[in-house]
């Protein structure tokens, strides 16, 4: 078996929108402000930490102070999956191979997705909350932009090498992570992914093609 685990991102390659976090400034009416504290990032101005908790006090700030752990799993069950996410899992599954997730999105939609595909282990950024369950600013950037360091510490949680990981990513945010490993997968069109990736593919189903490709299993 020359692949033992197979690691997904999740914002764009499991769901159908790019960003959990964009999803939930949009239905929370913050989108502008978010962009500006993105851009902010993007130019060095302020650190990931500090990005996480300016995104979270918008969140904050926008309902009064009232935005539950409860209301924000709502926001995030309206995120919808890609349709065929539960016939890959099964796919790999029956291959012999674990599943992980790696993902700087939101911990609860992560969690979500991980019960979906049954995922032995998965990984994200995490929200903070009071006592009575109500969002505070901040949070854990377990994450971040450094999937390259997430990765190692996941990989030795699961007891596997980085030679033996497939990692199917979509953005920039990828990339360090996929340099890492044997069977870096690129899924769409981003230029900068696809220059490290040892495989492309346009759909998530063809995960499985790619698999069974690596192993040499012949198909029916």
């Amino acid at each position: 078996m020359k692949v033992k685990l197979v690691v997904f991102d999740v914002d764009g390659v499991l769901t159908e929108v790019k960003s959990s976090w964009s999803f939930i400034h949009q239905r929370l009416g913050v989108a502008d402000k978010a962009k500006e504290y993105a851009a902010m990032f993007e130019r060095g101005e302020i650190t990931y930490a500090d990005w996480l908790r300016l995104d979270t006090s918008l969140w904050v700030e926008s309902t009064g102070g009232r935005l539950t752990r409860w209301d924000l799993e709502r926001i995030v069950s309206e995120i919808p999956l890609r349709p065929c996410v539960t016939q890959v899992s099964v796919c790999i599954h029956m291959m012999g191979k674990r599943i992980a997730l790696l993902s700087g999105g939101v911990d609860l939609f992560v969690a979500r997705v991980a019960s979906v595909v049954g995922a032995d282990l998965w990984m994200s950024n995490q929200l903070s909350f009071d006592s009575r369950w109500r969002l505070v600013p901040g949070g854990v950037a377990a994450v971040g932009v450094d999937k390259a360091r997430a990765l190692k510490s996941l990989v030795g949680e699961l007891g596997v090498e980085l030679s033996e990981v497939m990692y199917v990513g979509d953005s920039k945010w990828d990339v360090g992570a996929m340099r890492l490993v044997g069977y870096p997968v690129a899924i769409g069109d981003d230029t900068e992914v696809a220059s490290v990736a040892r495989y492309r593919i346009k759909e998530l189903r063809e995960v499985c093609d790619v698999l069974s490709d690596i192993e040499g299993i012949k198909k029916p």
